[in-house]
């Protein structure tokens, strides 16, 4: 009897501790405008504003030739309402439409995305686009604050991007044959990743040598700018801390002697 009320009491604490944290769900997404926020034309990282109490600073880079593998700081440009933002690689020689875009012509280009609060990226809305709009996105996972110029594009070793902490490779797009025209048009794109948080993502345009999870694309090239992204944080209201559930055990336990005393008052 002892045994059975001591089990009864076990899965009591653990449903209570389920449902309480079932309210530590996802938050509503938040949305980041950047064409209308975010600076321009430098290649310092720039902010962003704060939606929510969540800072969202932004930094663009580039590999510096097309045949080049290694990132290096680019010049992170905002073209404004309608449009977004777009990337001009190191070399000086992306300064022309479409080019001016974040491009993987004459390099890849990147935009990383720093979030003072982790988010699950689950949105990025493209404002102006060129030729195709197929892009990657990845989610640092490591430690620590990650260093991108000096990284290879390619590989899995500490010196690329991939094998330094960044993951979840994803690409987005679609495998069409003809180069599109250019359009103003807003393009959203939705994530497939709704488990991945993180305060540090990298969207960048497409390129399979980023490997692992990436589905390969055609090789047209991508011109896209960006104009905004959403994405949720962890809530946090009601997760008990473990003094709580200690409390809540206890109280249970207690319960349960009172019954047990009651009843062989009873008798």
């Amino acid at each position: 009897m002892k045994t059975t009320l001591l089990n009864r009491a076990v899965k009591a604490i653990a449903a209570c501790a389920l449902l309480t944290w079932g309210s530590a769900s996802m938050a509503a997404a938040t949305t980041w405008n950047l064409e209308a926020n975010c600076g321009g034309n430098t290649m310092a990282s720039v902010s962003c504003g704060t939606v929510s109490g969540n800072a969202l600073t932004a930094q663009a880079y580039s590999t510096t030739t097309a045949s080049g593998t290694t990132f290096a700081a680019a010049t992170i440009q905002n073209y404004g309402v309608g449009f977004g933002m777009g990337v001009e690689n190191a070399s000086g020689t992306d300064i022309n439409n479409p080019n001016h875009s974040m491009d993987n012509y004459n390099g890849t280009d990147l935009i990383v995305l720093n979030f003072t609060t982790a988010v699950n990226l689950s949105t990025i809305t493209l404002g102006w686009s060129s030729s195709d709009s197929d892009i990657t996105v990845l989610a640092y996972t490591g430690t620590g604050t990650p260093t991108i110029a000096g990284k290879t594009l390619a590989g899995t070793t500490a010196t690329s991007l991939v094998g330094s902490g960044w993951t979840s490779v994803k690409n987005y797009g679609s495998t069409t044959t003809t180069a599109l025209a250019e359009s103003s048009a807003d393009k959203v794109i939705t994530t497939t990743d709704t488990t991945t948080y993180s305060s540090w993502w990298i969207i960048s345009a497409y390129n399979a040598g980023y490997g692992s999870g990436s589905t390969a694309f055609d090789t047209i090239n991508d011109y896209v700018k960006i104009m905004s992204v959403a994405g949720s944080t962890r809530s946090t209201a009601g997760v008990p801390e473990p003094g709580s559930l200690a409390l809540m055990g206890l109280g249970l336990l207690g319960l349960i002697g009172s019954r047990r005393k009651t009843k062989g008052l009873a008798a």
